[in-house]
């Protein structure tokens, strides 16, 4: 007991000290130390299931203080699996003995802890292979929650060593996550979506929490939360490829909600609670009873009713019935934090309890989640942090909203919010709206084509949060800039800017043939000129075909002259001579392997150029702006005036692309690098 008086009067400083100084509780990934707190009052009495659940932790082999370490080794991934195996026991082993630690006060178990994640510190350089991605987010997750454990308990780990690690992260398990991975399946996005967040509350940075909570509602991929739970029926993207891997992508969904919470951002509530509906519906199937079924096709295009690579047309029976180590959590937040049903987590509980672990998932959740019912949410202590910030414009003003924020002790929503703005991303700030009662607001009229920043808090009758991360938004499109569908588009798209790029989202068949469809961002331009752009890996339709553009109008069988990227990746020069004529392709160039990987991913940002002098119209492309390579020249009669710009194609039907373009210059115009901030 001594112990754990100690524990929480060192934690409790350390939470106040981290409120103060950069509004992050510690620790606060999977465990906080209220969870530390009662679990450890559960385990010491030696009954009941939390009991259960910690046997489960103590007889594994992972949490043994004399457990022998596998690694470490410079570089471990997978496909190839290199030293893969060592790499998922080692992780596995750090987070249990950190537990064990925390639960315990067995010192043992906290040197064992600190040997290993000091071990592989000083040691692994490089997450790597095809399925980096993976590697990184499922492994890499155990790693800092070890460490959050570690750095925020009198656990003998120093702070020199939590600081090496902190970069660690940042150099070595960040960089294969950064990007997500919109090429995949959800999975892949959720395994990096959580390992991102966990690292962005270790390190205390609220721009990198910020950009995970809003990828998670808004991002691009299917392992955002409306692209991996995409109908309110709870069907999921990977519903019909197999169970095992709808229930994967819901764990680690889960996961990060958990995260988030214990920042007091909800994203458990977010949608109406769509991920307790994802869960619900995979356990409801699982459990032998029939669920609807509607044909989708995921943002890659690759997968689902039409998908390239795998046209699922419906519920995949393979591995039904057989449940992971998942529900605890989600039933225990939903049940009995915020008294909402979830009878079908409940009945998988019934079957599979006290939940275990696998190497995929930290699991354990019976031992670190359940919990008696709360009758009722109190206040407790201020909400969290604002975050997750969507701004969508028009030419009047910028539309706001956000993910809600909580008191995750007492369970309870925040009262109002102060919304601010500046005109530099420096302040002053000054208010605009005092008393939001929800987590929306509509700005207008501003002057159309100006950048704007915000920053927000929350407030409850205990205190108020810090201020939120200050977000970017222009109110329409900078300077002579528009946008607008091109052809039959049955998706309409559009373009947003932040100071750092244009970010658009486009459906349409194609640029070619005898008429296009996309969604152009275009500007008029008189005379000789040139357009130059980088596009920004990645982009989500694996179809997708970014460029620059010149048109003699906005009709779709406009002449035009393009620089495009095509999927796997070439750039050509293509046009179309005459109005409704044939589209031709020149010659297309490889952008060369080192900036792919696997044959159709864009491993870094491209440069594409197009220069128009007379009637002649001539492509280029680079890999940093300085080198270049020719693509050709066209010879296109035009207007003096033309429409040069960028498209946005995801060549595919019902589903859009998102396109990320900076370094966007023309020969009157050119985009600031006066704020970069992260664009999903």
């Amino acid at each position: 007991m001594k112990f754990l008086i100690f524990l929480l009067v060192f934690a409790g400083a350390l939470v106040s000290a981290a409120r103060a100084e950069s509004s992050f509780v510690h620790p606060g990934l999977l465990h906080t130390t209220s969870d530390l707190e009662r679990i450890h009052l559960a385990v010491s009495s030696r009954k009941g299931p939390i009991y259960e659940g910690f046997k489960i932790l103590e007889d594994s082999s992972y949490a043994k203080s004399d457990y022998g370490l596998k690694g470490p080794f410079p570089e471990w991934g997978r496909a190839p699996n290199i030293r893969k195996g060592e790499a998922e026991s080692d992780a596995l082993a750090v987070y249990q003995n950190a537990l064990m630690w925390a639960l315990t006060g067995k010192k043992e178990h906290a040197r064992k802890a600190i040997q290993i994640l000091n071990a592989w510190t000083m040691t692994l350089k490089k997450v790597g292979g095809i399925d980096g991605v993976l590697a990184a987010g499922l492994q890499g997750f155990m790693f800092v929650n070890a460490a959050e454990i570690l750095r925020h308990t009198e656990s003998g780990w120093t702070e020199t060593e939590a600081l090496l690690c902190e970069r660690w992260f940042r150099e070595v398990w960040d960089p294969p996550l950064e990007h997500y991975a919109y090429f995949a399946n959800g999975n892949w996005e959720t395994a990096a979506l959580q390992t991102r967040m966990a690292i962005a509350v270790y390190c205390s940075d609220r721009k990198m929490f910020e950009e995970t909570v809003r990828y998670a509602v808004a991002g691009a991929g299917n392992g955002s939360i409306p692209h991996m739970v995409v109908f309110p029926s709870g069907q999921c993207q990977e519903t019909t490829r197999a169970q095992h891997y709808a229930q994967l992508g819901l764990g680690l969904l889960g996961c990060v909600a958990e995260v988030a919470w214990n920042q007091g951002v909800d994203l458990y509530g977010w949608g109406k609670n769509r991920i307790l509906k994802g869960f619900e519906y995979t356990a409801q199937y699982g459990l032998g009873e029939n669920v609807p079924f509607r044909h989708y096709l995921d943002r890659t295009g690759k997968y689902g009713r039409g998908g390239r690579n795998n046209n699922y047309d419906k519920i995949s029976p393979l591995s039904r019935g057989s449940f992971w180590p998942i529900y605890e959590r989600i039933f225990n937040h939903y049940s009995r934090r915020r008294n909402v049903p979830a009878p079908y987590s409940a009945r998988v509980l019934e079957l599979k309890g006290p939940e275990g672990f696998s190497r995929d998932h930290a699991g354990l959740g019976t031992l670190s989640h359940r919990r008696e019912s709360k009758a009722s949410p109190v206040v407790r202590s201020a909400p969290g942090v604002p975050s997750g910030f969507v701004m969508r414009s028009s030419g009047r003003g910028v539309r706001i909203s956000w993910v809600g924020s909580v008191d995750p002790l007492g369970c309870s929503d925040a009262k109002t919010y102060e919304l601010m703005r500046s005109s530099s991303p420096d302040g002053p700030f000054q208010v605009l709206a005092p008393s939001l009662r929800a987590s929306e607001y509509l700005d207008e009229p501003l002057k159309s084509g100006e950048l704007y920043y915000y920053k927000a808090t929350a407030s409850n009758e205990v205190g108020r949060s810090a201020p939120s991360a200050t977000i970017a938004a222009c109110a329409g499109l900078p300077g002579a800039w528009g946008s607008s569908d091109i052809g039959a588009t049955t998706v309409p798209g559009f373009v947003e800017y932040n100071g750092d790029a244009f970010s658009m989202e486009g459906e349409g068949d194609q640029v070619g043939g005898r008429a296009d469809t996309f969604h152009y961002l275009y500007a008029s331009m008189e005379g000789d000129g040139v357009i130059t752009a980088r596009v920004r890996r990645p982009m989500s339709s694996q179809w997708a075909t970014p460029g620059v553009m010149m048109r003699a109008n906005l009709r779709p069988d406009s002449q035009h002259v393009s620089v495009l990227l095509h999927p796997h990746w070439n750039g050509g020069l293509v046009s179309r001579m005459e109005q409704g004529g044939e589209t031709i392709t020149g010659k297309l160039e490889p952008i060369g392997e080192q900036y792919v990987i696997k044959k159709n991913r864009l491993s870094a940002p491209y440069w594409i150029r197009l220069e128009r002098v007379g009637n002649t119209f001539s492509g280029s492309m680079s890999p940093d702006g300085i080198r270049w390579q020719g693509l050709g020249s066209v010879n296109v009669r035009m207007e003096q005036a033309v429409y040069l710009g960028l498209p946005a194609c995801s060549q595919l039907r019902g589903v859009t692309t998102t396109l990320t373009y900076d370094r966007v210059s023309t020969s009157d115009w050119k985009m600031q690098d006066r704020w970069p901030v992260s664009s999903f």
